[in-house]
């Protein structure tokens, strides 16, 4: 089938192979050898420079320099201390020797061969730089006159805690860096031993294959010869009846045998084809020749024992037609010459049978994309129509309705969020479908977060009768890394099921720590159970629920709804987090629930002062709920229980990162209604009661809190307002109310509140005199809440007061005063938490000239409210881009 390929190979090549095989065994034989010793020796080495290494004494040097820098201070404050000139004079002695003492050792530091190098690192240059500059300029004194030494104590006294806790950095610093190393070379002497162990059983594999070998050589050659025989009638045999075309050649491609499946395929008898030329006879070529000659080169790059050639080609029948061709060709060398192979398969079938599943793939994927992109596109249609019909509702719903309007009113809302969470869904879904789903890696406290699910649903179990309640059956499980939001959503999923399929019922959630957990593993596996005492699934039923829109009918009449999307993407978030999910359930008796995450666990490390922490996290992980310490002009306070009732979600959340960062637990109502509620089932310790909310304002919930039987019917409660006049303080104490405070309120000023301590009330100075933006505010806030969440609320607050000062401008002053006052206080007291201070003073005024009804001073100050607002945004971009993150 070629025109040239290699010469035969005579018998005496075939012993020269033979005999290079072995040498190449033997060879390797005493590599493995040589090699294991070589290793061997560098283990001998390694463990006796680990016997020569003494770490203790490295750190034991390092740990010296802070020891010193503290006889340092105490001979310095003797020093100080010492009145009588001879006791002065010692003194002063024993400031010289311990200064020397320290500058020694930080001389000996800077020269070692072992610490110089740790000292020249970039983390250590301040701590360092710290240290020299310090001795550097205290030597002069140490050499001068006790005068100049004696007047100097003062200033090294101030200096040295400083000095000590540069000391202190170093040696957290080197300590570190010792251990590191020690790792470095435990982690070096165990793969040594590794690759030892490897080369000492691949020399032991070859020694007993060789000797395999050796045994079955004798055994072999006796049958050689017998099964010689019967291999040439075996493939005489298999040649005959083979269902693939078999064409054998010699090397210069002229046909030596043709099988009979090849006469079938080709349309030609074996007597016309012997000593034919195969390319010439078989192949079908093309104008360029480009076919026959990617075969020639093929087949004079081809070895023996390499594996067949296959390449499909278009072979040509005798009748003159052409068809696809599947060969494969083999280079064989029998004793005496070379032959080459070629097994020939007509490929026509599969070449249709492929043509037909890529259009029909193709036309899947048209289809999926298109059904993907419908949805995403009508998804995102729908939620802008929504949003105005849901906010047109709310505006609605602080007119003067009659009862039955109001009535009617709060079913158009109820069905409004009801869809906003269908098309919400399908969101997801197509989001899932494209692979757009993304996981944020944050830190959080586990036990926490169940705590927080099984709070949000308590009201509803409660108005179905049923109880709720936690086991940790593994104990605490503590603070782990993951996406905390998604694990939140599914396990408001798998809660909310429960509390619709079930009535007076048992509702437990719990939570276990899967597997012997390995001490220095960095992952664990927790399962998180829903169990329920409902209705349950039947068996039938089990298989399909976290299918897509799927919804079992046999609920209570229809009684719990839902587009059966919930449980579609608890399984997709589930798989997307390496985790898995699933059921388990009897009819008629309950269900349970399970998800099973792999979360990353948080170590804890100990300090040199004894003191336990979490082990930093690494760059671009946010630390969701861990707690700060508190602003040093504020009180301690043990953790509390809290609820905030607030109808602006940007206020909301920032109120719950203030308060969850010192360790107090959160829980939240929208309006004065949900708070009311939430308050009578639930004692807290404080409530943040915003004043204006639609439905119910802060002043008629604060009465109708004070006036039940609730378990929070006695708790402190504190006022939240974006404006409050003095006259409305009194209005405040009379509901109930222990104190009013102004929005914006800062970190510092929320807590002393929750401590005891309000903050006094300062006159508001006229808008004029106020910056566009006070960058302190914004700056304090970034550093609360981070860059990336502080970017995406300024946007978002950027996009509402654009929309609200437009609804303001739009508005008679005359006709919509009330409507006017009700939305500059919603943006006062959302704008101000970002430092804008002209922009919350102009709304502010506006708000209290209505009060007032002094309608002029309010149309003074709308009319310019639109250059205000123009120069609040454009201040507001500009600081966005400022601190936003860098890509």
């Amino acid at each position: 089938m070629a025109e040239r390929v290699a010469h035969p190979v005579n018998s005496t090549t075939v012993s020269w192979f033979r005999t290079i095989r072995w040498g190449g065994t033997l060879l390797m034989v005493a590599f493995c050898l040589i090699s294991i010793l070589l290793l061997a020796q560098d283990v001998r080495k390694r463990l006796e420079a680990l016997e020569r290494a003494n770490s203790d004494n490295a750190q034991w040097v390092m740990m010296q320099t802070e020891v010193e820098v503290l006889r340092l201070q105490t001979a310095v404050l003797q020093a100080l201390e010492e009145k009588t000139p001879t006791g002065q004079s010692r003194a002063l002695e024993e400031v010289r020797r311990w200064f020397n003492v320290l500058f020694s050792r930080v001389s000996m530091l800077e020269e070692s061969e072992v610490y110089a190098p740790l000292l020249a690192k970039d983390e250590y240059a301040g701590d360092h730089g710290a240290l020299r500059s310090y001795l550097d300029r205290t030597v002069p004194l140490i050499d001068g006159s006790d005068a100049g030494l004696t007047g100097a104590l003062e200033r090294m006294a101030q200096e040295l805690p400083g000095l000590r806790m540069a000391a202190r950095s170093i040696t957290l610093k080197a300590l570190s860096d010792f251990a590191a190393q020690s790792d470095l070379q435990r982690e070096s002497i165990s793969q040594t031993l590794v690759r030892l162990a490897i080369l000492t059983g691949a020399l032991i594999f070859m020694l007993t294959a060789l000797a395999l070998v050796m045994s079955r050589l004798y055994r072999t050659s006796e049958a050689q010869a017998e099964e010689v025989r019967q291999t040439g009638g075996r493939l005489s045999t298999i040649v005959a009846n083979s269902a693939d075309g078999i064409v054998v050649t010699d090397p210069n491609g002229l046909i030596q045998e043709f099988n009979p499946a090849a006469q079938a395929i080709f349309g030609l008898e074996r007597a016309q084809v012997l000593g034919a030329n195969a390319l010439d006879l078989l192949f079908a070529e093309d104008a360029e020749g480009g076919q026959r000659a990617a075969l020639i080169t093929a087949l004079e790059e081809m070895a023996p024992g390499k594996g067949p050639l296959r390449v499909e080609v278009d072979a040509l029948r005798g009748d003159g037609s052409t068809f696809p061709a599947e060969v494969s060709i083999a280079l064989s060398r029998p004793a005496g010459g070379s032959l080459i192979v070629a097994f020939v398969r007509d490929i026509s079938d599969r070449r249709k049978t492929q043509r037909e599943l890529t259009d029909a793939l193709d036309r899947a994927l048209a289809g999926e994309k298109a059904k993907a992109e419908f949805l995403a596109v009508m998804s995102h249609e729908m939620r802008t129509p929504l949003n105005g019909l849901i906010g047109s509702m709310t505006l609605l719903s602080d007119t003067r309705l009659d009862p039955a309007q109001r009535e009617l009113l709060e079913v158009m809302e109820a069905s409004g969020d009801i869809l906003l969470g269908h098309v919400n869904s399908v969101l997801d879904i197509s989001r899932a479908e494209a692979g757009a789903m993304r996981m944020t890696e944050a830190r959080f406290d586990v036990d926490r977060l169940v705590e927080e699910a099984v709070a949000n649903q308590a009201g509803l179990a409660a108005t179905a009768g049923n109880e709720m309640g936690i086991v940790a059956l593994s104990g605490r499980i503590g603070r782990v890394q993951g996406d905390r939001g998604r694990i939140r959503q599914i396990l408001l999923n798998l809660i909310g099921n429960a509390v619709k399929f079930t009535r007076h019922g048992k509702i437990t959630v719990e939570t276990e720590v899967l597997g012997a957990e390995e001490p220095d593993s960095s992952r664990v596996l927790v399962e998180f159970r829903v169990i329920d005492t409902g209705i349950g699934i039947s068996e039938t039923d089990l298989a399909r629920i976290f299918e897509d829109f799927v919804t079992l009918d046999a609920s209570y009449d229809r009684a719990a709804g839902g587009t059966g999307l919930g449980l579609g993407i608890a399984r997709r978030l589930a798989e997307a987090m390496g985790g898995e999910i699933g059921a388990e359930s009897v009819e008629g008796e309950g269900s349970l629930f399970w998800l099973r995450l792999p979360l990353a666990r948080i170590a804890t490390v100990t300090g040199a002062d004894g003191v336990s922490a979490d082990d930093p996290a690494p760059a671009g992980v946010a630390d969701e709920d861990a707690p700060e310490d508190l602003p040093a002009d504020v009180p301690a306070m043990p953790p509390m229980s809290i609820l905030v009732v607030e109808d602006n979600e940007i206020n909301r959340f920032l109120l719950r990162r203030y308060l969850e960062a010192v360790g107090h637990r959160v829980t939240e109502a929208v309006d004065g209604i949900e708070g009311v509620t939430v308050a009578e089932r639930e004692r807290f310790d404080v409530i943040l009661m915003d004043i204006s909310m639609p439905r119910l304002d802060g002043i008629e919930a604060t009465r109708r809190i004070r006036a039940g039987s609730g378990l929070s019917a006695q708790s402190r409660i504190l006022a939240l307002t974006a404006h409050a006049l003095p006259e409305e303080q009194a209005r405040f104490r009379e509901a109930g109310m222990e104190a009013g405070l102004t929005k914006p309120i800062g970190r510092t000023d929320l807590l002393r509140a929750l401590a005891g301590v309000v903050p006094a009330r300062a006159a508001a100075p006229a808008p004029a005199e106020d910056p566009v933006v006070d960058r302190t505010s914004l700056t304090e806030l970034v550093g609360q809440i981070g860059a990336d969440t502080a970017t995406l609320l300024v946007r978002r607050l950027m996009e509402e007061g654009e929309a609200l000062v437009g609804r303001v401008l739009a508005m008679a002053l005359e006709t919509d005063t009330a409507l006017i006052a009700k939305e500059c206080h919603q943006l006062a007291g959302t704008c101000g938490t970002f430092g804008t201070r002209r922009l919350r003073a102009v709304l502010s005024g506006i708000e209290a000239a209505i009060a007032r009804q002094n309608l002029d001073e309010a149309a003074r100050l709308l009319s310019g409210l639109a250059e205000v607002w123009g120069q609040t945004r454009a201040a507001l971009e500009a600081e966005a881009q400022a601190f936003a993150p860098a890509d």
